[in-house]
């Protein structure tokens, strides 16, 4: 999916004033997150290339989101929640919110079911 998909698909299912920059914005600092939580966690598998990643412009429209189908649907969640939180709307909020997570949580579990962790050095005090 695509930045600017996620963005008319989230649009089309909740009417909102906020802009296609605060939009992207948000976008951003989820791929920032799924990044840090997810992929930096895990080695890549043969034939991956590693992701890097240092957030969304407003020129990048066409850019590939980080996560793909099926779990995609999880951005579309997570702008409805910000849309919702940020106009206030804490039950649209709270029941966008959980959709998100629980998307999220399944994307998380099949990356950890098919991607090994990266081992952590230990520290000795």
């Amino acid at each position: 999916m695509k930045v600017i998909d996620a963005i008319h698909e989230a649009d089309a299912l909740k009417a909102n004033v906020f802009s296609q920059k605060a939009k992207i914005t948000w976008l951003s600092r989820l791929d920032q997150r799924i990044k840090l939580e997810v992929f930096d966690t895990h080695l890549y598998n043969d034939g991956e290339e590693e992701i890097t990643f240092t957030g969304y412009t407003p020129d990048d429209g066409e850019k590939e989101l980080l996560v793909h189908e099926p779990y995609a649907e999880l951005y579309i969640h997570w702008l409805e929640a910000q849309i919702d939180y940020s106009n206030m709307e804490y039950d649209g909020f709270n029941a966008a919110n959980a959709m998100f997570e629980a998307v999220y949580e399944q994307f998380r579990n099949h990356y950890n079911e098919t991607h090994k962790p990266r081992g952590r050095k230990k520290t000795y005090f």
